[in-house]
């Protein structure tokens, strides 16, 4: 990341994807192999790419695999908190994990979690997003301006979407699809850098959008993905044709209106076929 003065206008800039300087970074580092990339720069971290820019400080951080040493130091140097900007957000979880756990043995369980966690962060980083928590049976995804580009509503419903997808097919542990819940939502939440003092480590999202969004995903099926009328009016989707609902959030007067997009139908493995 380009050594600049954190005001909070440069901030916006740099969060909203309106950075010139970052932009012109990020696009060059996407040409050079390979991936994992730092989120904020974009600088590769493995292949001959990886190996070159190690030198000049684009290594993955001890403290955050996802960014680079460079850009850790710099947002540290620059004291840099964060600032308000539209975002949207995309929470999902497994419904009944306590269920599905309590069936399993520790050791299965512990695999059934990580090959969630893979695919929903493999469908949030294919489509720009970024992972910004992986708590117990959740994971949760940021799409804004300076890393998903102008469009990301639709790219977070995109990412949804797919991450649906590959929870309907049948898992090995066990022999089933994983029962998930996802949730999109779009407003404006406080993004920034997280960390005591100065000691940034991270990004995350804070505000009321994020609450909403959580109470979104709880309300979802399996296999279902519930847009907020927001989010979908920000993706241009086409929603005619799809069932629309009124979900209550604990805590506010105004219930959310959405969008619901229809349950993946779970596939059935060949071995549960002869059950």
């Amino acid at each position: 990341m380009a050594a600049e003065g954190y005001t909070p206008e440069r901030v916006r800039a740099v969060l909203t994807g309106e950075s010139p300087g970052l932009a012109r970074q990020r696009r060059v580092f996407r040409r050079i192999p390979s991936p994992p990339r730092c989120k904020l720069c974009a600088a590769p971290f493995a292949g001959l790419g990886g190996l070159l820019l190690k030198p000049a400080g684009y290594r993955q951080s001890p403290g955050n695999p996802a960014l680079c040493t460079r850009c850790i130091n710099e947002l540290r140097k620059r004291q840099m908190t964060g600032v308000e900007i539209p975002i949207t957000l995309l929470f999902t979880d497994i419904r009944g994990s306590t269920a599905i756990g309590e069936r399993m043995r520790p050791a299965d369980f512990h695999r059934f979690l990580d090959r969630f966690y893979r695919w929903a962060s493999d469908s949030i980083v294919a489509h720009d997003g970024i992972v910004d928590k992986v708590v117990g049976d959740e994971v949760v995804g940021l799409f804004f301006g300076g890393i998903s580009g102008p469009h990301h509503a639709a790219v977070a419903v995109a990412a949804a979407v797919d991450l649906a997808e590959r929870a309907a097919q049948p898992s090995t542990i066990p022999s089933a699809s994983i029962p998930v819940g996802t949730a999109v939502h779009t407003g404006v939440a406080f993004v920034g850098a997280t960390g005591p003092g100065t000691a940034v480590d991270d990004f995350t999202a804070l505000g009321d959008a994020v609450n909403i969004t959580a109470r979104l995903a709880s309300a979802a099926r399996a296999g279902e993905v519930i847009v907020s009328v927001a989010a979908a009016e920000a993706a241009g989707m086409a929603t005619d044709q799809l069932e629309r609902r009124t979900v209550e959030i604990r805590g506010r007067t105004e219930p959310i209106k959405v969008i619901i997009l229809p349950a993946v139908r779970q596939k059935v493995s060949p071995d549960e076929r002869h059950v």
